[in-house]
């Protein structure tokens, strides 16, 4: 029954902690929303990089500007490593 317990209780932990996201920005706003709380945390976080997380963010408005959302969640994905996410 424990194991049970500790098994839900580390996949709603991994859930919670995970990833802010799991598919695809749906639109432009959230993707724009995306990118607006990414370059929020990297302000507060100061990565060593800072410069190339920047160029990410960049990157990552112009994806979202395109419509390129696929491409914003990879490279979202990139900012929050980068960032120690």
């Amino acid at each position: 029954m424990f194991h049970k317990i500790a098994v839900a209780a580390l996949i709603s932990t991994t859930l919670i902690a995970g990833s802010a996201f799991a598919a695809p920005p749906a639109d432009q706003d959230a993707c724009n929303k995306l990118s607006f709380e990414l370059a929020e945390k990297a302000a507060a976080k100061k990565p060593a990089d800072a410069a190339k997380v920047d160029e990410m963010i960049g990157k990552l408005e112009g994806q979202c500007t395109d419509g390129k959302f696929a491409e914003a969640e990879a490279t979202a994905k990139d900012i929050e490593a980068a960032i120690g996410q």
